[in-house]
């Protein structure tokens, strides 16, 4: 599991709870001494080979990703029923149409407290769009350059941004990982990560992951294997369809680690973590 410096995440759960705090690059993270009040969930939407995922606290919301622009309805509709009207964090780890595509139909719809996104801009119609949807709500969103680290009642969360400010993989490689704890459960959302940003990850986080969301749609890389060894999932979630599934050689690795896979090809995955184990379900 992820390893605890007990003093510092003291510290930092007293600060975080108020507001967010910045930390080096490439520090590792550090599981929070919080004690577990509630319970956590993370629901990855089915939304074909793209990725939106809603993570709820007892009384708050994080959104990473929105999907393609196709699916903002979707996402708003989803939040809406589920009494999260207002979502504290939106991440968009990266401006590929199918992770920043519905966007700007959710900013329009739900009331959004802070944006936070990799420090590169894009010249797509669904990057324009969300621009224009951000700066029509007043919303200035966070280019995030250090590491961000916050606490939404009893989970402690931390966000990753890419250590370049070129790729060779321009758009995956910019992407943010955020991880969550709870209690003994760990949460580690890869984005569209390929080789050069997964080697980042492992030196940007450190330990052993409970739940881990699939970097990139399940698509391999060189580095595939190594991040899987490095991370050794308990679950494995990955975002993709019928049409367009995982790589059967990374589903192949990540049975190798143990890990149990769930994926979004027929339907939702829902996550609940009590603090000490995981449930999921599929509807």
């Amino acid at each position: 599991m992820i390893n605890l410096k007990k003093t510092a995440a003291m510290l930092c759960a007293l600060i975080m709870a108020c507001g967010c705090s910045k930390r080096e690059e490439t520090e590792t993270v550090t599981a929070s001494a919080l004690p577990v009040t509630g319970e956590f969930s993370v629901t990855a939407l089915k939304v074909g080979k793209a990725d939106a995922l809603v993570l709820k606290t007892q009384s708050h919301t994080v959104l990473i990703d929105c999907g393609e622009k196709d699916d903002g309805d979707e996402i708003v509709e989803f939040l809406t029923e589920n009494n999260a009207e207002k979502v504290d964090y939106l991440f968009i780890t990266h401006f590929d149409k199918d992770h920043v595509g519905g966007a700007a139909e959710v900013i329009e719809n739900i009331d959004i407290s802070q944006i936070v996104v990799p420090d590169y801009e894009n010249d797509s119609k669904e990057y324009q769009k969300y621009i224009s949807a951000a700066q029509e709500k007043g919303l200035t969103p966070l280019r995030l350059k250090e590491t961000m680290s916050f606490v939404l009642d009893d989970v402690s969360f931390a966000v990753y941004p890419p250590l370049e400010s070129e790729y060779e993989e321009s758009d995956n490689d910019f992407s943010l990982a955020v991880t969550a704890v709870h209690g003994k459960n760990s949460f580690l959302f890869a984005g569209d990560a390929e080789t050069v940003r997964m080697q980042e990850i492992v030196q940007q986080v450190s330990g052993e992951f409970t739940y881990l969301k699939v970097p990139h749609h399940g698509v391999y890389s060189d580095y595939t294997e190594e991040f899987a060894d490095k991370i050794k999932p308990v679950y494995a979630v990955i975002t993709c369809s019928e049409k367009n599934p995982a790589e059967k050689k990374v589903t192949d690795i990540l049975t190798a680690v143990n890990a149990v896979i769930y994926d979004t090809s027929y339907n939702s995955v829902k996550t609940v973590s009590d603090g000490e184990t995981l449930t999921f379900t599929q509807d």
